[in-house]
């Protein structure tokens, strides 16, 4: 276990203009600290750059360097009006789930067995404007969903930012991430084999019962691989303005660059961090996943229910990154 870290002021925007005119920022003053908790590594923290992020509500997001195969905003896109939370950063891609059906130019729903659960296409649904990742329990074998943007999108450094309500349940978490299939190769260069970056992960216990995990979330850097070199860094904390996460509509953004990383929630800076920085691409991921008695708790006796009556799931209303205008 240890303290979590404390919240951080955001730049404003002609600081943060200055801040990557110069390769970086000093850490803003600290206004709060947290009571300990349980987190899945090494809190840590740096002088990553900060920006400011969209709100809970239509907020945007902005980003760097980056190749995309498919969702690219094109020149009819009307996205591209959206104003761009990053002074000189332009939208270059994103999903609206406005359609019918997951789009596989954008996303690939996987199915394979991962620690407690199998992931599959079948717990994965757009409806209504919304992506549903839902996590159940049929004939003993649980299930959930796992997206990944690897070989339709990848980018290095960007701002990133997604629109998400979390309505997790003992022994089982979701999250929204980045990570490159190298990431470890080679040992002791995060640079060229790049690092998991956790943009945001909810749980709503532990197993102690911790169950004030509920209204929390967690940012994190992993990198170095997953075996003896692993290098383990997170930040627990509660929102800014001390409001609840479960089941309720936040964005979760982060502005990496070459200087670091700097995370968002509702568009207020909660972390940064300037090591174990990745300088190749990486793609994202939205996943949930089950694995009974580690840092998520147990799961529940019988499961989550069956994929029509289960209620533990993530609604994701929107992906968005943002590069700088060339």
């Amino acid at each position: 276990m240890h303290p979590l870290r404390p919240l951080l002021r955001p730049l404003s925007p002609a600081a943060l203009l200055l801040a990557l005119a110069c390769g970086g920022a000093a850490a803003p003053t600290p206004t709060t600290t947290a009571d300990p908790g349980a987190g899945s590594g090494t809190g840590g923290g740096g002088g990553a750059p900060a920006a400011p992020g969209g709100g809970a509500g239509e907020g945007s997001a902005g980003g760097a360097t980056g190749t995309a195969q498919g969702g690219s905003a094109t020149p009819a896109d009307p996205a591209l009006s959206w104003p761009s939370p990053v002074p000189g950063y332009h939208l270059v891609w994103h999903d609206e789930f406005d359609g019918s059906g997951l789009d596989p130019t954008k996303w690939t729903a996987q199915s394979f067995p991962r620690r407690d659960a199998a992931a599959t296409p079948d717990a994965v649904s757009v409806a209504n404007g919304l992506l549903t990742l839902t996590t159940y329990t049929e004939n003993g074998q649980n299930y959930t969903g796992f997206l990944s943007t690897e070989h339709a999108f990848e980018s290095t450094y960007g701002y990133y930012e997604a629109r998400i309500r979390f309505q997790d349940a003992p022994g089982e978490w979701c999250a929204f991430w980045m990570f490159a299939s190298t990431v470890g190769n080679p040992v002791g260069d995060p640079g060229t084999a790049g690092a998991e970056i956790d943009v945001v992960e909810h749980r709503v216990t532990d197993t102690k019962g911790w169950d004030a995990l509920r209204d929390m979330v967690q940012q994190a850097l992993h990198w170095d691989g997953y075996g003896a070199d692993r290098k383990d860094f997170s930040n627990v904390t509660t929102l800014p303005d001390g409001a609840p996460v479960q089941g309720e509509w936040h964005t979760y953004a982060v502005l990496w660059t070459p200087a670091g990383y700097a995370f968002y929630v509702d568009g207020a800076q909660v972390w940064s961090f300037a090591q174990g920085i990745s300088n190749r691409s990486e793609f994202l991921q939205l996943t949930c996943e089950v694995e009974d008695g580690t840092w998520a708790g147990y799961v529940p006796a019988g499961g989550y229910g069956t994929r029509a009556a289960s209620t533990t799931h993530m609604d994701v209303d929107w992906v968005r990154v943002w590069q700088p205008a060339p």
